[in-house]
């Protein structure tokens, strides 16, 4: 009995210090997060979207090479691990439209993983190279056989346009319409 109540008052300060909730549940938490959680891959979900992928959408190519990370927020106190996207997308003659493939973690131009979708699909925040004129939005992305080699992914973009733009709106280099994608 004594070892029961021993194990049990050092789980419960070791819960204390830091609450584990999985990816799949986040979408269902509430919107404060307690101090030292981490959102935890738990079930290794994010890991069928890491690897590169490569399709082909308006006679563009793309690729797209995705990693898990863990982000730490110090200011918040909390961890999440979550998906970041590097691309380079070419034409048909090979010209790079844009490149984002050699970008530390930390730049505003890569792809950040937000949550899970409740369904199923992954979804992150994207800044283009163009942010301020137009190039902005949300990606889905999903992977859809069993064999976890093909994946869709789509923009939906905000479109917002900052006064610090002064080109003009910036049409939009990633798809608005799913992308069938390969792993490679």
């Amino acid at each position: 009995m004594k070892k029961i109540v021993y194990i049990s008052i050092i789980l419960l300060i070791l819960s204390c210090k830091a609450q584990i909730i999985t990816l799949e549940d986040f979408e269902d938490y509430p919107t404060e997060l307690p101090d030292g959680a981490y959102l935890k891959d738990v079930n290794n979900i994010l890991g069928k979207y890491v690897g590169t992928w490569k399709g082909t959408y308006n006679n563009q190519n793309y690729e797209f090479v995705v990693v898990k990370t863990t982000f730490e927020n110090t200011t918040l106190k909390y961890k999440h691990d979550k998906l970041l996207i590097r691309y380079k997308i070419t034409n048909n003659s090979g010209t790079v439209l844009a490149n984002t493939l050699n970008l530390p973690n930390g730049d505003k131009y890569i792809i950040r993983g937000s949550y899970l979708a409740k369904s199923g699909s992954y979804v992150l925040s994207y800044l283009g190279l163009n942010g301020k004129c137009g190039q902005n939005g949300t990606v889905f992305i999903s992977v859809y056989d069993v064999n976890n080699v093909k994946m869709k992914l789509f923009l939906e973009p905000y479109g917002e346009i900052y006064s610090e733009c002064t080109t003009g709106y910036a049409g939009q280099i990633l798809p608005t319409d799913w992308i069938d994608l390969t792993k490679q």
